[in-house]
Parts: structure tokens; sequence; C-alpha cells
């Protein structure tokens, strides 16, 4: 087995390993609202410190309340008692609503709309301990008509609240839970035919109304307005809380998971933060997530939901959780049982690995040493083979530079023949010119001496000028024929000699005429260069070609 194969092997058994793992790692159940969900497990994690500073606000009402005699602003600290207990304390919420009532009969004997609303609230306190026959007796003896709209509303609201509280926890009687939840909706109407403003909180009745009756549209309006106002709140109140709960109640209905998950997620970390302990939002995202497989949080905010009933002393909510946390209770301990199970195996596992590896890194120092000294044989061949393509580089270009030079000295033997028979036509052609011209001259002396002109005959042999003529043709010839042989003849001669002595390539292109230097230069470059012959070629002195020559550098 090489290197190559066992290491894809190890590969192998990672992948199935992490494969094996990866199977059965928690998979949140809703990654839409993963960061809402971790937020929540944030605060219920950090309850403790939200409680204390409650009860710290508490403690100092309520210091000042036992300095306070005068009944009007003990009636102020007990309305701000009841609102930091009324979610919080059920027992200590009825207290203090108990108080007011009094001390409003005693302060406000005139104000009937004072003096219910604090009826109202002891209402609503024994409706969350489950005391419903306490509530109806409470709320028996209110005059509807001696009420303001606001009281009314509010009035209604518990009413329907109540009913709606008991239609649930009469359940098992389907008739009567049924007739319950008929009475709470009817009162939710009359609560919208009121028409009260925007700014009364009361966004999610019509909503609420529409959700319990099965079959009735709910007004897209209604639900914008709702959105509107829970997507814009800040800070976190019951009332943001309640809005936010009624918002997901719709979104369920409509089978949108993620919106209803998102906004009961809201309605649970408004609860939470302000310590809200009569909660509904949180237990059924709870229930909700134990559907989805997320036992871990389903278990947690049921264990959080009951903490907080048990605290609140909330029948209906410990009723209605002694239902659901038994089997969440069973699936989480079932899933704990499961997650043993499988870390026993890991660890069983991850031993097997641990040796795998051990074996690994011996297995891979052992080929690494291989490879090492494979590695440096290929290293020293390579010199080696690196030092022959150089001496061969070496070779090839030695061979290339002789070509280049034998490729040059048969480019100029090729051009020096090409010369010489140019020179051996050109002496060919000159010799029959002179032969003709010789002739010419014969057979003009003939006709003269046949013709007995002694005298012309005699002019003719003593005319300097008839050789002057002979010469002049053959400089023409001669001068044409070296500068069509030589191109580069003026700069050749030039580099010959000195700079004042030079002469004009361009006149002598110009011309195609050489002087006399030219010409002796030409007669030396062609071989001939004893002065006497040259000055027996050219028709002139040896001194006159004895001194061109000396000129040249």
């Amino acid at each position: 087995m090489n290197l190559k194969t066992f290491l894809h092997l190890i590969s192998i058994f990672a992948t199935v390993i992490t494969g094996y793992f990866t199977a059965y790692a928690a998979v949140p159940a809703d990654k839409g609202n993963i960061r809402l969900l971790q937020r929540l497990d944030s605060i219920i994690a950090n309850q403790k410190d939200i409680v204390r500073e409650k009860e710290i606000r508490i403690a100092g009402l309520r210091q000042t309340l036992a300095k306070t005699k005068e009944s009007r602003e003990r009636l102020g600290l007990s309305k701000q008692l009841y609102d930091e207990y009324i979610v919080f304390d059920s027992d200590s919420a009825l207290y203090y609503a108990t108080e007011a009532r009094k001390l409003t009969e005693k302060v406000m004997p005139d104000n009937y709309d004072e003096q219910t609303e604090w009826k109202l609230n002891e209402a609503f306190i024994y409706t969350v301990q489950g005391l419903y026959d306490t509530t109806m007796e409470l709320l028996k003896g209110i005059d509807s008509s001696r009420l303001s709209d606001d009281m009314k509303s509010m009035l209604y609201g518990n009413l329907s609240y109540i009913y709606s509280m008991r239609s649930v926890y009469l359940l098992p009687n389907k008739e009567m839970s049924r007739k319950d939840l008929a009475i709470a909706n009817q009162y939710r109407d009359s609560i919208q035919a009121m028409k009260l403003p925007e700014t009364h909180g009361l966004l999610w009745v019509p909503i609420a109304a529409a959700i319990d009756r099965d079959g009735v549209d709910i007004s897209a309006l209604n639900v914008s307005r709702l959105k509107k106002k829970v997507d814009q709140s800040t800070g976190a109140s019951r009332d943001n809380a309640i809005d936010a709960y009624w918002l997901s109640r719709y979104y369920e209905a409509l089978g949108d998971e993620d919106s209803m998950v998102k906004y009961k997620t809201m309605a649970a970390i408004n609860d939470a933060l302000i310590v809200n302990r009569e909660i509904a939002a949180i237990q059924e995202l709870a229930t909700y997530l134990f559907g989805k497989g997320d036992l871990n949080r389903a278990y947690n905010y049921l264990i959080y939901t009951v903490e907080q009933a048990n605290l609140y002393h909330n029948r209906y909510r410990m009723v209605n959780l002694s239902d659901v946390l038994p089997t969440v209770r069973d699936a989480y301990r079932e899933e704990l049982e499961k997650r043993d199970r499988r870390l026993s195996s890991f660890v069983l596992i991850l031993g097997i690995l641990s040796l795998v590896l051990i074996a690994s890194i011996i297995f891979i120092v052992i080929e690494f040493r291989k490879l090492k000294k494979m590695r440096n044989l290929l290293k020293e061949a390579n010199t080696e083979l690196h030092q022959s393509v150089k001496e061969r580089d070496r070779s090839i270009l030695q061979r290339d530079e002789a070509i280049a030079s034998l490729e040059k000295a048969n480019t100029e033997l090729n051009e020096a023949n090409k010369q010489k028979l140019s020179l051996l036509a050109y002496a060919f052609k000159l010799t029959t010119q002179y032969i003709n011209a010789l002739e010419g001259y014969r057979k003009k002396l003939l006709k003269k001496y046949k013709v007995k002109q002694i005298e012309d005959l005699g002019v003719l042999i003593n005319d300097p000028e008839l050789i002057k003529e002979q010469y002049q043709g053959f400089y023409e010839s001669f001068d044409r024929t070296v500068l069509s042989i030589y191109p580069d003849f003026v700069e050749d001669y030039n580099k010959t000699v000195p700079e004042d002595s030079r002469v004009s390539p361009e006149a002598i292109a110009k011309t195609k005429t050489l002087n006399t230097k030219l010409r002796i230069y030409a007669l030396r470059r062609l071989g001939i260069s004893k002065s006497a012959e040259i000055a027996e070629m050219l028709n002139v002195s040896i001194r006159t070609v004895y001194n061109n020559r000396t000129n040249e550098s």
C-alpha cells in the first residue's frame, strides 16, 4: 500500500465518522427565526437578573407605601404595586387591587369608573387563579349603564377574557366550552361596535374574535394595522406581548409557520423581559418546537413555563401543562438516553480513530523518510541531467555558431564568385570592345591608305584625342562596373582616408563617376597592387599612383 492509497482510506474513514456525528446533530427547528429564538434563550438564561431588578423596584415602592399615611398617595402607590404584580405574583396583585378598591371608595366615593376598574382588576386575578364563581359574583353588581365608553370596553374585555379562559378550562365538556367561547366573542363584538380609537391598544380584538370563530374571514385591514403596530413597537410591555401573540395566532391559522414562530417568539420575549408569568406564547412555542424535533428548546421552555405558572399560582396554566409536560419530559429523557448511548459509541469510535491516527502518523513518518531518500536520489539525478543538458546546449550553440560562420563564409564566397564572374564578364566585354575599336581604326587607316590619303593618314596617327576618347569610354565603363559590384564602395573608401579627403557618397551616386583616387583604390581592391600596373591601366604616371596611395590611412 502506498502513501496516497493509505491517505485516501483515512479520508474515507473520517468522512464516515463525520457523517455519523452529523446524522445525530441537533438541527434548529426554525432556521429563519434562529436569532430571535437565541435571544429568547439568552433572556430566559438571565431571568434571575431581570427578576432581581423588578424585586428591587417593588421593594422600594413597598417601603414608600409603609411610610405614607395620606390616602390619596397610598392609592397611587397601590396602583403602581398592582401594575408591578399583575403578571408577576397573583396573590400580591390581588392584595393591592383590593387595597386600591377600598381606597378608591374612600377617596373617590362618587367616581363609579374608578371603583369599577378596581373590581375588574380583582376579577382578572380571580380568573387567573381559576376562581370563576368568585369572579362572576364580583362582576354581577356592576351597572354598565353608569360606565364611560373606556370603562365599558375594559368590562367587556374582562368578561371576554373570563369566558375565553373558562372555555379552555371546560374543554372536556365540548358543549359548555363552545357556549363560553361564543359568549367571549359576543363581548369582543361589543368592543368592536364601540369603535374606540386605535390608541386603546385593542387592535387584536377583532382578530382574536375571528380566529375563535372557525371559517370567519379576518379583515386584511385589521391585520395590517396590528402588524404595523407590532413591527414598529419598541420596548417590552404587556400590550406588545398580547399584540404579537394574536398576530402569531393569525399566521398560525393561515398556515404560515415561519411568521407564526417569529411573532410568537416576539411575544415570549416581551413576556420574559417584563417577567410576565401569565404566559401562553412560550408554552405554545414549546409545543410547536417539540413537534419539529427541537427537544432541548421545547423542554427548557416548558420547564420555564411551569416555574412561572407555579410562582404566579395560575391554576389554568398548571392544569394545562400537566397534560403536555409528561410527554415532553419522557421524550426529552429518551433523547438524553439516546445521546448517552451515542456518546459511548462516539468515545469508542474516537478511541479507534486515535489508534488509526497513531498508526497513520507512524506510517507517514516511515513513508516520509523513504520519500526524502528518493528526493535526494532524484535531486542528484536531476543535477547530473541538468549538467548534461548544459553540455548539450553548449555543443548545440557551438554547432550553431560554426554553421553561422560557414553560412557567412559561404555567402561571402558566393558574393566573391559573383564579383569575379562580373569582373570576368566585364573583362571579356572590354576586350571585345577594344578589339572592335582596333578593327574599326584599322579599317579607317586602310581606307585612307588605299586612296593614297597619306597626309590624312598621318594626321589620324598623330591625333592624341583618339586615345583620350578610348580611355574616357574605359573610365566610364570601369566606374559603372565598380559601383555596381561594390554598392558600399565609397563608404569603404572613406574609412581608409582622413576626414578632409573623404568624398560624398551622394555626389558619386548622382554622377556615377569616380575620380583618379577612387579608381586607384578600386584596382587595389581588385587585387592589383603594383603602382606600375595601375599607372599603365589608368594611363597615369607612377608618381600620381604613388601620391594617391600615400594619402590613404
